[in-house]
């Protein structure tokens, strides 16, 4: 499959924004990688989009979420249309998903 073009939700920055503002009150160097594996991980996606496993758990058959690299509980969930790889969400996988995937 070739790469695919992305396209961002408008969930999207604020989610990876929540992100690094938290890591950052906590580690600032942490927030600054979050931000390089977050990238990394878009890139990855695109050239292999079906490396995520689909999200029936969550409802959302059409749906799949990849781990963000080096970052174990942040998930980014994602579709594949024919020519776009859509970001939808980047979260902790602690957080109530299904709740914040309607």
């Amino acid at each position: 499959m070739k790469r695919l073009a992305v396209e961002e939700s408008e969930f999207i920055p604020r989610d990876v924004r929540d992100v690094v503002l938290y890591l950052h009150s906590r580690n600032p160097p942490v927030a600054v990688r979050f931000v390089a594996a977050f990238k990394a991980t878009v890139s990855l996606i695109a050239g292999m989009p079906r490396l995520g496993r689909k999200r029936m758990d969550l409802g959302l058959p059409e749906v799949r979420s990849w781990r963000v690299q080096g970052f174990r509980n942040y998930l980014l969930f994602y579709e594949i249309t024919p020519t776009r790889l859509r970001l939808l969400r980047v979260l902790h996988g602690y957080r109530d998903l299904q709740a914040e995937m309607v």
